[in-house]
């Protein structure tokens, strides 16, 4: 294989998160019996564990709910049935495996630094610094507690929620989670009538404004309501989440109550009677808490947590957590270069190989509408984009119209996956080993044709015997993260890095960017309120663009954006400036289901047509297999062995455990299960050695609870060794050579003329596309002659296949330009005769009226583009007259065209037509033909000799076409050829004074191939392969004296 295509180097600082297990003995999970047959044995080991003031603190810390059980329990172990203590006693087991065989990614489970480039080296302390929050759930629901005091509320300012949309006369917002949701549930709304009144409020709290500034502002506007009335309506929006206040911290805070008090101060919150106490309360938890996150000591920093939860209980009760913890590892640690070089070849070949090359599915299908509807160049304001008016979302996201596609045909690349797959098992080897021909193999369309992600990460682990072992080379590597690209799994922990650290992970979101281009932070409330723990990140770049929040300094919102394409990407722009804009979402979030909608459509869009990065894709084939080996590519594994166990490969109710245990041991020996294996259900990783009771005990637990588990390998036994403890680390990498990615020229949308009242017919025939050829060049002239005395002054025809959805009906469609004088109706009765007639003859006849869309975005606007349909019409008239030639070419060859010339009569034609086309747009034809070489991309694969030989017999820079003419009605296509370059001339001259016309160029060819041959990228491919042909013999002979 060629090496990859796209090369990734790192930036940004190396992170890295360990387990804080202490590393107890004897090892507490190995004095669990089961199973547990009677409450003493387990409360007896419940006891001795509770005992060390390690697993209390962590448990205490993660799981109040079954610390509180715990204690208990222990409390009053008479009253403790085997059930009860069975269920602490493996909720217990699974919390301190976890802890000792992973990076259990929250509380005082595991901790965070940085590491270094260098010698291997790894040095682990005791002395982690523990960083203590209110807890996301607690806070939301102490500033509800405030937020009721209409006294505080008139000293707040508030803004109008940025992501609300109006919708048949109602204005609507995403309903606000509830603290303590474990969920987010189906998308709830919230709505009120947009009365004069609430538009505006929602006018004057577009920006952060005082209330009572906003109070009298209304009452100014419309002094005929009372102002009671008003600030009833007010203190009504702000219930109902149409406003929302500055108490309410936006997610760039990190320290949330820090924001609230700052907020209460300025407010003069201590005077308002019914919330001063509250807000001392407040005032002394986030002192305690200073004096936490500064404490010396691991033990000091433990009893002021248990000090100021307990003051927290009282403020907020009910909420299962107080605070939310981040630890700060102590700990030196250092990885050799080829360490991190392997990272980025793994993290390269994971781009290549990627099952959706040029963006997901539904992003695909979005592009290919957004063309459709409004044409490349349109400028569409996303607020109106994402509208039910719209477009909408795109397939499968929450509210979306469509559901989320999928493709259900095997592809090449799962038919040599599942090759390897079998191969492996008839030869009892555990391992795929990739080659550099696999990687090609696997590799879906043309790489160089892929835009790589401006920004990835990729999490793995390093597995070596010793330092000694991984500084001589002797180590791997296994992927175990790639988050979604424009999300990041470092952001979160940036406020726990030293100064310097926090500026490298910062720039690292910028490079890879084009100077031109805007990156922006982007900042929003969850989905869950929960979530707030892991998605509160500081400020780390300079623009921040928020969705649904309040923010007091200049931010992006909503209004400031808009989309546009070209044939190739989707582009986020920023109005004001004109720049393009690249979002980060600098948390890892789940996009799909915890992310609002909105905020995920802006976060995705910008590089929707990348492609999609992330762990390796088994595809549809593979993804459901009950084993698949790990998969290997030089010293990383891309993927650990995997299988599928289900309750019915192992009835787990059985009660007989020396049956279960033989189950196990046969199903285990069937599939070559190894003894360390990770169990994977939803979020949940736990590892398991299934040579251990316990750990046969919890599978079993949890295969009663779903119908089907799935078992990862776990890492090799000393896989640790160098480093002493289960360690993860992060990279974050761009690409060596970022693509260059600008805006396209843009526009204003074009209008959209409805059926009934357009100036434009649109009429859409459906059927095989094999007769449209039939239906254009005996069918349609003849009815755009009759037309025309009923007003008809111009029609053209375009072909539609869907690309994306390849099992859509292809249509044709028909478009009629109308005079004053037509009467839409009478047109449409006639076209609807006509259609009939098709019928009656056994030809494609299902008709439909439709919208029509002007593309200005591509065209130009006002009468340049009314002077680019007048281009539409003559291009269809010349499409006519070549396809009326092949069709007499193919049934009897004349002259010197051969039978393989024949048969490319139509795509030769088609090429010749294109450099004639380019040759009038532009100044002079030299000029033309160049630019269709720029802007027709050079293919290498091999080109039919037939068609290049043809197409350059036709070729005539002089316009004289005497070959041409001589074929049999190649007068016809010349004269066609000539009405249409007048026309190409009078547009040119239109969109001069708008644009470079030759920027319009490359949408001209494609849709005369479009009209002329039909939608086949391969037979366009190798089309324009002729045309470049063409032009450059034409740019030759020119050149001649």
């Amino acid at each position: 294989m060629p090496p990859a295509r796209t090369r990734f180097r790192p930036v940004g600082p190396l992170l890295v998160r360990t387990s804080t297990d202490p590393g107890i003995q004897p090892d507490p999970t190995a004095s669990l019996a089961v199973p547990i047959v009677d409450a003493p044995a387990a409360i007896d080991w419940l006891a001795k564990s509770w005992e060390q003031p390690h697993i209390r603190e962590a448990i205490s810390t993660a799981s109040p709910d079954l610390a509180l059980r715990v204690g208990q329990i222990l409390a009053a172990p008479a009253d403790t049935d085997v059930a009860a203590a069975r269920r602490a006693s493996l909720a217990l087991a699974s919390y301190l495996l976890r802890w000792r065989r992973r990076t259990t990614p929250f509380g005082l489970f595991a901790a965070v630094t940085t590491a270094a480039t260098g010698p291997a080296e790894a040095k682990i302390g005791d002395r982690h610094r523990a960083i203590a929050r209110v807890d996301a759930d607690w806070l939301a629901i102490a500033l509800a507690r405030l937020g009721q005091s209409h006294d505080l509320r008139r000293r707040l300012s508030v803004t109008a929620d940025s992501a609300a949309t109006v919708r048949d006369g109602r204005v609507i917002v995403n309903a606000r989670p509830e603290a303590g949701s474990r969920k987010p549930g189906t998308p709830r709304e919230t709505s009120t009538t947009l009365t004069p009144a609430v538009r505006l409020v929602l006018q004057h709290a577009a920006k952060p404004i005082p209330f009572s500034d906003l109070l009298s502002r209304v009452a100014a506007a419309g002094p005929s309501i009372a102002p009671a009335r008003i600030e009833a309506l007010l203190h009504r929006l702000i219930s109902s989440g149409h406003l929302i206040t500055s108490l309410q911290p936006p997610l760039t805070a990190v320290d949330g109550l820090a924001h609230v008090l700052r907020v209460l101060d300025a407010a003069g919150a201590d005077d308002i009677s019914e919330i001063a106490p509250t807000v001392k309360q407040l005032r002394d938890v986030h002192m305690q808490l200073a004096r936490h996150n500064s404490a010396d000591s691991p033990a000091d920093a433990a009893t002021i947590r248990a000090s100021v939860t307990e003051t927290m209980a009282g403020i907020a009760p009910g909420t299962e957590h107080q605070l939310a913890i981040d630890l700060h590892l102590d700990a030196h640690i250092s990885v050799p270069q080829q360490v991190i070089d392997e990272a980025a070849r793994a993290a390269a070949v994971l781009l290549q190989i990627s099952t959706q090359p040029f963006g997901s599915i539904s992003w695909l299908d979005y592009h290919a509408r957004f063309r459709d509807r409004y044409g490349p160049g349109a400028l569409v304001a996303v607020r109106d984009l994402v509208a039910d008016s719209g477009l909408g979302y795109p397939a499968g996201f929450l509210g979306a119209p469509r559901a989320r596609p999928s493709w259900r045909a095997v592809t090449e690349r799962d038919v040599h996956l599942m090759a390897l797959i079998q191969r492996a098992l008839l030869d009892g080897t555990d391992e795929i080993e990739l080659t550099d021909a696999d990687i090609d193999a696997l590799t879906t369309g043309d790489h160089a044709t892929v835009v790589p992600p401006s920004r990835v990460e990729l999490g793995f682990a390093v597995y070596a015997a010793s330092c000694e072992a991984l500084a001589a080379g002797d180590f791997a590597l296994q992927v175990t993260g790639a988050p979604r690209t424009p999300t990041s799994m470092a952001g979160r922990f940036a406020y726990l890095l030293d100064p310097t650290d926090q500026q490298q992970v910062a720039a690292s979101f910028a490079v890879g960017t084009s100077a031109e281009a805007m990156t922006v932070q982007m900042s929003f409330p969850p989905r869950r309120i929960h979530n707030e723990n892991v998605t509160r990140v500081g400020q780390l770049l300079p623009d921040v663009m928020t969705v649904s929040e309040y923010a007091d300094t200049d931010v992006i919102t909503v209004d400031d954006l808009a989309v546009t394409a070209d044939a190739e990407q989707l582009y986020l722009a920023h109005k004001p400036t004109g720049r393009m804009v690249i979002p980060r979402v600098l948390h890892a979030l789940d996009l799909v289901v915890q992310t609002p909608p909105l905020a995920r459509f802006i976060a995705e869009v910008a590089e929707a047509r990348s492609a999609v990065f992330g762990p390796l894709d088994l595809g549809a084939a593979a993804r459901n297999l009950p084993y698949v080996p790990r998969i290997r590519y030089r010293r990383t594994l891309l993927t650990a062995g995997r299988w599928l166990l289900s309750s019915t490969d192992i009835t787990p109710t059985i009660t007989d455990s020396s049956r279960w245990t033989a189950d196990l041991r046969t199903w285990r020996r069937r599939w070559r299960v190894p003894a360390r294996v990770v169990l994977c259900h939803g979020e949940v990783r736990q590892p398991l050695d299934l040579d251990q009771p316990l750990d046969r005990e919890l599978l079993r637990h949890r295969l009663t609870q779903v119908e089907r588990l799935e078992l990862r390998e776990d890492a090799p036994e000393d896989g640790f060794g160098w480093i002493g403890r289960p360690a993860e680390f992060l990279t974050a990498l761009t690409p060596a050579t970022p693509p260059i990615r600008r805006l396209p020229v843009t526009a204003t949308p074009g209008g959209t003329s409805q059926p009934g009242a357009a100036d434009i017919v649109h009429a859409r025939l459906v059927g095989t596309p094999a007769r449209f050829d039939t239906l254009l060049t005996d069918h349609l002239p003849s009815l755009a002659a009759r037309l025309t005395q009923h007003g008809v002054d111009d029609w053209w025809v375009t072909r539609h296949r869907d690309t994306i959805r390849v099992e859509a009906d292809q249509h044709l469609s028909l478009f009629l330009r109308l005079d004053p004088t037509a009467a839409y109706a009478t047109i449409a009765a006639k076209v609807a005769e006509f259609a009939a007639g098709l019928a009656a003859g056994g030809l494609p006849a299902e008709l439909t009226f439709t919208a029509y869309h002007r593309h200005t975005g591509r065209y130009g606007e006002g009468p340049a583009m009314l002077e680019a349909e007048r281009v539409f019409a003559t291009d269809t008239a010349a499409a006519i007259a070549q396809i009326r030639t092949a069709e007499q070419l193919r049934i009897e060859p004349a002259g010197h065209i051969t039978p393989a010339m024949a048969e490319a009569t139509a795509q030769a034609l088609a090429a010749v037509s294109m450099t004639r086309l380019a040759a009038a747009l532009a100044e002079d034809p030299a000029t033309g033909w160049r630019a269709l070489l720029t802007c027709l991309e050079n293919v290498t694969q091999p080109a039919s000799r037939a068609l290049t030989e043809l197409a350059r017999r036709l070729a005539d820079p002089g316009g004289e076409h005497h070959f041409l003419q001589s074929l049999p009605g190649g007068e016809a296509i010349a004269e066609s050829w000539q009405h249409r370059d007048i026309a190409v001339e009078r547009y040119r001259a239109c969109l001069l004074p708008q644009r470079d016309p030759l920027t319009v160029l490359r949408s001209l060819l494609h849709e005369h191939h479009v009209r002329a041959v039909g939608v086949d990228p391969e037979f366009e491919r190798a089309t324009n392969h002729a045309a470049r042909a063409a032009a450059m013999l034409c740019l030759a002979k020119a050149a001649r004296p």
